[in-house]
């Protein structure tokens, strides 16, 4: 008698495309920090191509690493993760 709670019911479609999406967004939260912590667009773009390839430098090249500088564009105009200014406490 197969136990209801031992089936998982979750489909796992498109996975290599939430990967991207999940390295991506990473790119751009760590990208934010940087420029929280007073790095120029440069500099974040070379430390994040940097830490990208020593991440995976015992495999292939990734695909999000030739979208870095672009994640780091995007965020420097937004001046920041999700835009806007400062939070309000």
């Amino acid at each position: 008698m197969p136990f209801d709670w031992y089936q998982p019911d979750v489909a796992f479609v498109d996975e290599p495309a939430r990967a991207s999406e999940m390295y991506e967004k990473e790119l751009a939260e760590r990208a934010a920090l940087l420029q929280r912590m007073g790095f120029s667009k440069a500099e974040a773009t070379m430390r994040l191509r940097t830490n990208v390839e020593w991440d995976f430098e015992l495999h292939r090249k990734p695909s999000h690493l030739d979208r870095v500088a672009a994640i780091v564009e995007r965020v420097y105009a937004r001046r920041g993760i999700s835009g806007g200014g400062p939070p309000a406490l």
